[in-house]
């Protein structure tokens, strides 16, 4: 009985070591994806395999973009997958979940670190979407990105996951954009940014684009993909 042990032990090890993981770098609306390069370069000396995921936010609807994403994917055969996104990245990855369970052989999706996400939707992305000649400039995007709970951001499904949050943040009645009445990082207003479902959150004092440089943001993913938290205390 004990020899049969040690055998299933040494051989979950083997296998273990030949387990593929790769983390998948999702860019926001407007990106080009050269902006997650700081974030990319920074887990990838943690032993990461990583990949800046880039697509047409402008012109393609995020339900079409996960698609895409989907059948990339499928094609490495991984075993388990983790994400990073920027802004409307994370609406992409939780598009994904409404195709998942119809999925064979689909890997294990591990952990999401989401910045700056626009999970309840943007308060400038209600009012560009007001003129309706603005999708033809923007796309169709804009509609996604608003705070309408039927139609916009918050429409998607939640993921089933181990979620972690960043968020941009002032602390004050004002932000960064003096025209949205609250505190925000320039487009999201931080308490809209939430889900409910994160196991850790966290705000850092800097606006939408300037987290994807921040160092502490930095070390913040790279806690997170490995312990599921963002702060680590040293011993």
């Amino acid at each position: 009985m004990k020899k049969a042990f040690l055998l299933l032990i040494t051989l979950l090890v083997g296998l273990s070591a030949y387990a593929t993981h790769k983390v998948y770098l999702i860019h926001g609306y407007g990106g080009l994806g050269i902006e997650m390069e700081k974030i990319q370069k920074s887990i990838q000396k943690e032993g990461y395999s990583t990949e800046i995921y880039v697509y047409k936010s402008l012109i393609d609807d995020v339900d079409s973009v996960s698609k895409n994403l989907i059948q990339t994917i499928q094609i490495e055969k991984l075993d388990t997958i983790s994400f990073i996104t920027h802004s409307m990245g994370a609406l992409v990855v939780r598009s994904m979940y409404e195709k998942l369970d119809s999925l064979v052989g689909f890997p294990i999706v591990h952990r999401i670190v989401m910045i700056a996400p626009p999970n309840n939707g943007s308060p400038v992305a209600d009012f560009f979407s007001q003129f309706k000649f603005v999708k033809y400039i923007v796309g169709p995007n804009i509609n996604n990105l608003t705070t309408n709970k039927i139609t916009g951001a918050a429409k998607y499904p939640i993921p089933t996951c181990e979620v972690g949050l960043i968020a941009g943040s002032f602390g004050g009645k004002r932000g960064f954009n003096v025209f949205i009445n609250s505190d925000n990082d320039g487009v999201l207003i931080p308490e809209n940014t939430k889900m409910g479902i994160e196991k850790d959150v966290v705000f850092v004092k800097t606006w939408h684009v300037g987290l994807l440089f921040n160092k502490k943001v930095i070390k913040y993913v790279t806690n997170f993909l490995k312990h599921g938290r963002f702060k680590i205390e040293k011993k």
